[in-house]
């Protein structure tokens, strides 16, 4: 990954970060807000790859540990995993195709939410799930996926100009 990858990719997480934890509580619906972080990663590792995946999986996981958990590392793993799986779906990656990306979010954050139902709530007694399932996972996924129809075309546009940039500052043009 190239130096201005990596700056461009702690920027987004920072500002993932804030308007999740700061903005979008402003505009939680029934108390679920987007899981904006689980965009970036999602895109991140869709678009440029398992590595890249992993790496900003673990920066989104390992901010959300630092601010909003006791045990660090837990978000840092989940992201992680969800990062390399997607990442996995690279070579499927065409910009203008909404389709996938939009499946993959979905997905991934309904599995962010079973795993995170089973490790915090079910270990520690609570049986819930389908409340669980019904009044938070379903919506927040729902709200996620609305929010990356909007991300989307931003976070194509960037890594396009950055893989461009990129190209011509190693005098490499495909």
């Amino acid at each position: 990954m190239k130096r201005l990858h990596v700056i461009v990719n702690i920027i987004l997480i920072v500002v993932a970060f804030l308007l999740q934890s700061m903005l979008f509580d402003n505009f939680s619906f029934a108390s679920v807000r987007p899981n904006l972080l689980l965009i970036i990663t999602v895109m991140s590792g869709f678009m440029n790859g398992k590595k890249e995946g992993i790496l900003v999986g673990f920066g989104c996981g390992l901010i959300w540990d630092l601010f909003y958990n006791d045990l660090l590392g837990f978000y840092a793993l989940i992201f992680l995993i969800i990062g390399y799986i997607n990442g996995r779906f690279h070579r499927l990656f065409f910009d203008q195709d909404v389709r996938l990306p939009l499946i993959l979010v979905g997905l991934s954050d309904l599995s962010y939410g079973m795993i995170v139902c089973v490790t915090q709530f079910f270990l520690r007694g609570h049986f819930s799930f389908w409340t669980y399932l019904t009044k938070v996972m379903l919506p927040e996924v729902l709200y996620t996926v609305i929010i990356m129809l909007l991300v989307y075309p931003i976070m194509t546009t960037l890594n396009s100009r950055i893989r461009d940039f990129e190209q011509r500052s190693s005098g490499k043009f495909v």
